[in-house]
């Protein structure tokens, strides 16, 4: 039941049009937020995880609480691909075309070429009791928002998620 309650909730979450509610947002204190929702996790699984924010504050007008949803379903994501321990980094950048990059490194068992081409297509999973909505929903998320991700990964040597947002000065 939980399971099917699941599936129903992000079939729902992914099918819905996206309605955002933009405000100003620092983008390095919603990375930090984040975060600590899944740092008891983290230490569980003997997963460091390494926070390297500018001083800066970074700014974009986006509905945090969507954009915090994208970061915990790639967070998640990683998490279940370092079993064994591991590390995962976030970094943030201002790029030279005023946008902010948000990369999210791993350092799991990475996505085997076949599948990196796929990982954002609705129902596609390589996990048992996953839906294949999740990244199918950061992937949405994101392009409402006005960004792109991009995604590199080596197996068994890790994943790198690109996030790149408009950024807002005001």
């Amino acid at each position: 039941v939980d399971r099917l309650n699941r599936v129903i909730g992000e079939l729902l979450e992914f099918a819905r049009p996206t309605e955002l509610k933009p405000t100003l947002t620092d983008i390095n204190a919603l990375l930090e937020s984040s975060i600590r929702l899944i740092e008891k996790e983290a230490s569980s699984k003997n997963i460091d995880i390494d926070l390297s924010l500018p001083e800066d504050h970074l700014r974009a007008m986006i509905d945090s609480d969507r954009f915090s949803q994208c970061l915990l379903n790639i967070y998640v994501n990683a998490l279940q691909a370092m079993e064994n321990g591991g590390r995962l980094t976030i970094k943030t950048t201002m790029t030279t075309d005023r946008l902010i990059s948000i990369q999210i490194l791993d350092t799991g068992t990475g996505i085997g070429p076949d599948d990196l081409n796929r990982i954002f297509d609705p129902y596609y999973t390589t996990k048992p009791n996953g839906t294949g909505l999740g990244l199918a929903i950061v992937h949405k998320i994101v392009e409402s928002h006005n960004g792109q991700i991009k995604v590199r990964s080596v197996p068994n040597e890790g994943t790198i998620f690109t996030i790149s947002i408009p950024a807002r000065t005001t």
